[in-house]
């Protein structure tokens, strides 16, 4: 099993708001540097907080990033499946994905 991840979130303008008022201010850290070399101010908290931020994302108009670490000396790093979105045959195409749109196998094709 690997080692426990321990979740941040960089929240936006009215986001640090709302996250104030959930979180308790110990869970605020300032200045944490990133695997990227920048410093970001981050509230750190359980996955089911990000969970619940991103069901009332849309409807609060909260913007926030979500960054992970691995342990408790690994890199701070953004969590990369925030957004996982379908593959659209132009990146599949630019990405190597497949060589020609022809490649591309519609539902009722992949039996």
């Amino acid at each position: 099993m690997g080692a426990q991840k321990i979740w941040y979130v960089e929240a936006v303008g009215h986001t640090n708001e709302a996250i104030a008022a959930e979180l308790p201010a110990e869970n605020a850290s300032r200045g944490i540097l990133c695997q990227d070399g920048l410093k970001r101010d981050f509230w750190q908290c359980d996955y089911r907080f990000i969970t619940r931020l991103l069901k009332s994302e849309v409807a609060e108009h909260l913007e926030f990033k979500v960054f992970y670490r691995e342990g408790k000396f690994g890199p701070v790093r953004p969590w990369p499946f925030l957004y996982k979105r379908r593959m659209t045959i132009a990146t599949a195409l630019k990405n190597g994905a497949v060589k020609k749109g022809t490649d591309v196998k519609t539902p009722h094709q992949v039996r």
